[in-house]
Formats: C-alpha cells, sequence, structure tokens
C-alpha cells in the first residue's frame, strides 16, 4: 500500500496530518490502522501539535445566556469556533473542566457527573460515580478537579475533591478526596491520614491551576485565615501523594501555568490603577523554593490579571472591565480584544489519544 514511498518518510508525513483526516484514512489499509493506533505514533503526533497549541476561552454566551468553549484556530486570535459538547453537558448552564494532551475532563458539579472527552476524535466517557465513603444523602458544598498524565504508568488519572455536608447528621463532613484512572475504570479513595494534613485547607476552582510534568497544582488557602494563607498544593500523579509548598506571596493568591515544562505563578494583584506590575516566579527544582524570572509592566492598560505568554512576546491580559486582550509587550499595544465574560482560559492541542481503557 506504501508503494515507493519509504515507511520512514511516509510516517513522518502522516504525523503532521490533523486528527479528522488520520481517522479517515484509518480504512485505507491494515497497517494504517495499527500504525494510527500504536502508542509511540500518538505520543509522537501529540508532541508534533504541541508546536501549535491553540486557545480554549470558556466564557459565557451573552445572547444565550449559557458557557460555551470556544477555540481559536489562528495564533492572532482571531478565527474560532465553538466546541459543542456531547449530552449531558449540551444542556447545562454551567460546568467545570481540565485539558491536558487534547483530553477535556469534565464536572457537572450539580449532580457529580464526570466524564472525559476528546473533541477531535468525538471519543467521549462518563465516568463511574464515585460515591465510596459518602453517605446516600448529601449537599455538595464545593468541588474541584485535577487531571493529568502519570508519566511512569503512562496512564491518565482523576482527582476529584469534593467538601459535601451529610444531610441526614445535618452537619459538614471531612473533604472527599479521591482518584480515578482510565486502566482501572475505577475510583480510589485518600484515606484520612494521607490528607489529614489539608484538613484546614480550601482548595480553589479549576481556573486557576495546572498539570505540568506528571504533577497537578492548585492554589489553595487556609479557610479560617484572612491574610498570608495562600499555598501551592502539588500532587504527583505517579506516586499519588499530596504536598504543600509554600508561595512566593503568601499574602495573596496568584495565577498557576506551565512555562517552558515548569509550574510558574503569577502576581495578579492589582497594585495600583496608575501602575500595574505583574511578578512572574517559577518552581525551583527541589520543589519547594521559588525564583523570580520576571516582572511586566504595562502603564498603558488597567490589568488586573494575566495568564500567560502567547507567541511572539505577546501576553494574554484581563482588563479591570473583564475583557480578555492578547497584548504586544514589544509594541507596547494591544494586538487583539479577544472576548468579554469569559470564565477563564487554557491551551488545547488535537490528539489521538483514547479514553476507553485500552
Amino acid at each position: 500500500m506504501n508503494g515507493n514511498w519509504p515507511s520512514d518518510m511516509l510516517t513522518e508525513i502522516l504525523l503532521k496530518l490533523p486528527v479528522k483526516s488520520i481517522i479517515r484514512f484509518k480504512c485505507v489499509a491494515k497497517t494504517w490502522c495499527y500504525l494510527f493506533q500504536n502508542p509511540s505514533f500518538i505520543s509522537q503526533h501529540l508532541s508534533f501539535n504541541k508546536k501549535s497549541k491553540r486557545l480554549v476561552v470558556y466564557h459565557r454566551d451573552g445572547d444565550k445566556d449559557n458557557v460555551v468553549i470556544r477555540l481559536f484556530v489562528d495564533q492572532a486570535l482571531v478565527f474560532f469556533h465553538d466546541l459543542h459538547l456531547p449530552s449531558p453537558f449540551a444542556s447545562i448552564d454551567f460546568f467545570y473542566f481540565c485539558v491536558d494532551n487534547g483530553l477535556f475532563c469534565l464536572l457537572d458539579p450539580s449532580n457529580s457527573v464526570l466524564a472525559l472527552w476528546n473533541p477531535a476524535t468525538r471519543e467521549f466517557k462518563i465516568l463511574p460515580k464515585c460515591t465510596q465513603n459518602i453517605p446516600s444523602k448529601i449537599y455538595t458544598i464545593a468541588d474541584t478537579l485535577g487531571f493529568g498524565l502519570d508519566l511512569l504508568s503512562n496512564d491518565y488519572k482523576v482527582v476529584y475533591i469534593r467538601w459535601y455536608q451529610d444531610l441526614e447528621k445535618g452537619m459538614g463532613a471531612p473533604t472527599h478526596y479521591a482518584i480515578y484512572s482510565i486502566s482501572s475504570d475505577s475510583w480510589r479513595i485518600f484515606k484520612d491520614e494521607d490528607v489529614e494534613f489539608l484538613r484546614d485547607y480550601y482548595v480553589c476552582d479549576n481556573s486557576n491551576n495546572a498539570c505540568v510534568n506528571g504533577v497537578y497544582y492548585w492554589q489553595t488557602f487556609k479557610s479560617n485565615i484572612d491574610h498570608g494563607s495562600f499555598k501551592v498544593l502539588a500532587f504527583n500523579l505517579s506516586t499519588e501523594v499530596f504536598q504543600l509548598i509554600d508561595s512566593p506571596f503568601s499574602g495573596s493568591g496568584g495565577h498557576l501555568l506551565p512555562l517552558h515544562d515548569r509550574i510558574a505563578i503569577w502576581d495578579t494583584d492589582l497594585l495600583t490603577y496608575k501602575e500595574i506590575s505583574n511578578e512572574v516566579w517559577v518552581l525551583n527544582d527541589d520543589g519547594h523554593h521559588w525564583t523570580k524570572v520576571l516582572k511586566i509592566e504595562i502603564p498603558v492598560l488597567q490589568v488586573q490579571k494575566m495568564f500567560g505568554f502567547w507567541k511572539n512576546g505577546k501576553v494574554l491580559v484581563e482588563s479591570v472591565t473583564g475583557e480578555l486582550l492578547l497584548y504586544d509587550l514589544e509594541k507596547e499595544e494591544v494586538q487583539t480584544r479577544v472576548g468579554v465574560d469569559f470564565l477563564f482560559v487554557c491551551t488545547y492541542e488535537e490528539s489521538l489519544v483514547a479514553i476507553a481503557k485500552q
């Protein structure tokens, strides 16, 4: 079927195809079908796509009063299309999600339904209910997610943290920590002694967290202290162990995001309306201490938050009016006004990663 094409050259060509084309070409030959399911090919294809990441903006549609996942298809952030979620998420007003290697982990907070979704392959799976060690009648007060790849086992895992009230006893209960893996298609509940040191901490929602090199990071703070209590909660997806890390600015929250394969935290506090300054810190290799790598000043704009670098010296920022902007640091000007009324942003790349248990 390959004709006179050397197999290595043919593979190089196929690696550059979009997922939609690869799925269509599965029927060309059995050898191609096997190739597209090969873990090495899937990994190489993902690595190629990571070079041209796209921006995902989660925002409210003002006309329809619902939430939309908008995928920008160009680097200038001008052209886009909306991702159409499968049922039951297509009909709900609000949901949480995390993205890693082209996979979405979705949570409907109204009924604690979790799902995995690959928009490129259209594979979708609702996860089994996580009810172990939870009373039959509860009210969920808050919940948050973690999601990423275990680099040792090459297995994708979901961390689900839930605060709830026991309705039968009429009282609050300890925070519930659980982890799901695709390979086992089941949940494991953390023992109380493994998370006892987190008892007084509240883990922030998914608009402010990130996964880097097999470790998921959340912003967290002590629920009974007003100031000076912010920390970073790290979870190693391989060892399945939580760790608290001191924040470089414990008196205020920041924005966590990947920066050159390391976790970075951006000081997003508004200083004054006349001069806004954002410090960027990265976590050192020791996993405990931070180093300040730069301080960005944008005097032209009234900026209240920065979401990270985009392309060619441009940064994504949120203005004090709630508008998402692409700002050129070199020219000191707004390049694109991306949109308003957004909830958070993240990057995305197409992948062939399967959700079903292999």
